[in-house]
């Protein structure tokens, strides 16, 4: 009896973010994607390996939502990673403070 394959493979987030840049501002790759999308992730620079073990779902050629859809999310993103960032603090040290 044979195992089934089971595959965790998964984007990373810069990979992620790559992909719905794209999705939102490349008309060419939008169609790439749409017909191929395996094709269209390596050509994202994704490795081989990561794609053939993503889940078959993933890569099955489908329409995609508008492209303000995507556009929308993109900017969603920026801006989630923008406050990210620009509320970072560096920690500080108290010299003399009580422990």
């Amino acid at each position: 009896m044979q195992g089934i394959l089971v595959s965790d493979a998964a984007l990373t987030i810069e990979q992620c973010r790559k992909l719905m840049h794209e999705l939102a501002t490349n008309d060419g790759f939008r169609r790439r994607y749409e017909d191929k999308p395996a094709a269209a992730l390596i050509e994202l620079g994704i490795p081989h390996e990561v794609v053939v073990n993503l889940k078959a779902s993933c890569l099955v050629p489908k329409k995609l939502a508008n492209k303000e859809i995507f556009q929308a999310a993109n900017k969603a993103l920026d801006d989630e990673t923008a406050q990210r960032y620009a509320s970072f603090s560096q920690p500080t040290l108290a010299f003399g403070s009580a422990r």
